[in-house]
């Protein structure tokens, strides 16, 4: 009798994972030289490494070519700012003060730290400022919340992060690290790890006044510049996740400007648990109304609003178009249909001469068709005027906004008809889905999670059971 083996599941590619290791240049350096050589890896994660702007970069340049990494994961990796350049008189001694060469290097180099160390104390407390300012609208209402006695009592770490969750409602890893920073020599303590809500207050009241009108600058932050050269066109990511990075609105600027260079490759960002406020979900929707590539959008457990869902919701809403604009949006259409017809014809081709799938497959480019819908209606004197409505179609498949304080279930029912067809939308464990499903119960018991309604009818096309479903598949559930 013989024994019949079975056959063995397909051999992937290895992943490469590392946790909690210290990496120097050098070393990174030499990866970023090899990985253009890899053809067996296609999972490459790098987890609790204290990776600087520099190393990133070296990294982000072995990405390239006929590299085979799919998939890119950097989780748990805050930034600090690259050391700063000083003016001649920042580092200069007493005067008449010998010093040898080595006193004055040492001494520049301890001046650089620690002007760094000032400029990441203020980006930590502003970015800590502007999540009071979107929670209550000022500070000065956050500070009507606390208690007048509990501005002197002198409180520890523990003490100050359960003050301000139970005050204030915020909580997390940035509230031991404003501690700190507040017991630091920047703000008059002398790190015995007390302080005061009094220097607290004093300390955000006293930054400086950030120019919102200037966000183009943002374009050129070091840490967002290293995070977005895994984003370029040139990329041979697929999918790339910063996962808890402490990214903010300031990162996200050169993030977003990569995103709209239009990288067809990247079809997934994940950026859970960051600090992506309403501000930096406006830079992604920008984003987003420029490439319509990204299949999958990860923002769970940030500080997005209702506002902020709204803003990324725009670019997916059907735009009325004025009548002097019909004619350049067919004209732009018909040149759309052509492009994705020629790209079509040249797939076909590369089937019939067995050449599509040598080598690691790049995305193509697929030019998306916009849709142009005339809809029927009269003016006021009676006569047909019909209005016509562009919809700019996008490969988004999945959004997740899960776990932010997004609120109103009234701003859930009016995004939901407008989004991309069929994509999920997840906004499980936030205060709208738990008041939408009181609402509509039936949204929690529906397997299929249908959306909630039809585009057409909402737009008045009538109730056509056999029309395709619209919008946004909202998932609700806490599990």
């Amino acid at each position: 009798m013989g024994f019949h083996e079975e056959p063995k599941p397909p051999k992937e590619g290895p992943n490469l994972m590392v946790k909690s290791f210290l990496f120097d240049r050098a070393t990174m350096s030499l990866i970023g030289l090899l990985l253009p050589t890899v053809q067996n890896i296609k999972v490459l994660s790098f987890s609790d490494c204290n990776l600087d702007c520099e190393m990133l970069r070296l990294l982000a340049q072995g990405l390239s070519g006929s590299c085979s990494v799919e998939s890119l994961q950097i989780e748990w990796n805050n930034l600090d700012l690259p050391l700063p350049n000083l003016e001649e008189q920042e580092v200069e001694g007493e005067e008449g003060e010998e010093t040898s060469a080595f006193d004055r290097a040492s001494s520049i180099l301890e001046a650089r730290e620690r002007k760094r160390y000032t400029l990441q104390s203020e980006r930590l407390l502003t970015n800590f400022k502007e999540w009071l300012e979107s929670r209550f609208g000022s500070l000065g209402k956050a500070w009507e919340a606390l208690d007048k006695e509990d501005e002197e009592a002198k409180l520890t770490a523990p003490d100050f992060h359960m003050l301000l969750f139970e005050k204030l409602g915020v909580s997390g890893s940035q509230i031991f690290e404003v501690f700190e920073v507040l017991d630091g020599p920047d703000y008059g303590a002398d790190g015995g790890g007390v302080i005061t809500l009094q220097v607290m207050k004093e300390a955000l009241e006293n930054l400086p006044e950030v120019d919102h009108a200037e966000d183009e600058a943002l374009e050129e932050d070091p840490l967002g510049a290293s995070l977005a050269s895994f984003l370029q066109p040139s990329t041979v990511l697929e999918c790339v996740s910063f996962r808890a990075c402490s990214i903010t609105r300031v990162e996200m600027g050169p993030m977003c400007s990569a995103l709209a260079k239009c990288p067809w490759q990247l079809r997934a960002l994940n950026l859970w648990e960051n600090r992506i406020c309403d501000r930096g979900a406006e830079l992604l929707a920008d984003a987003l109304d420029a490439y319509r590539g990204l299949e999958y959008l990860g923002l769970g457990r940030n500080r997005i609003t209702d506002l902020g869902l709204q803003a990324l919701c725009q670019p997916f809403k059907p735009t009325q178009l004025e009548e002097v604009d019909v004619a350049p949006a067919r004209d732009r259409i018909t040149k759309q249909q052509a492009a994705a017809k020629s790209v079509a014809d040249a797939k076909e081709k590369a089937q019939a001469q067995g050449t599509e799938f040598q080598g690691r497959q790049r995305r193509v480019s697929v030019p998306l068709v916009d849709e142009l819908e005339e809809r029927p209606a009269t003016d006021a004197a009676g006569s047909p005027s019909p209005s016509f409505f562009l919809r700019k179609l996008s490969e988004l498949r999945c959004l997740v906004l899960s776990e932010n304080p997004i609120r109103s279930a009234d701003v859930l029912e009016a995004i939901q008809p407008f989004g991309p067809r069929g994509a999920d939308l997840l906004l499980r464990c936030t205060p709208a889905a738990a008041e939408l499903g009181m609402k509509r119960p039936e949204l929690l018991k529906e397997k299929e999670r249908k959306p909630l309604l039809n585009l057409g009818q909402n737009l008045g096309h009538g109730k056509d059971a056999a029309a395709p479903p619209e919008g946004w598949v909202l998932r609700l559930n806490t599990f």
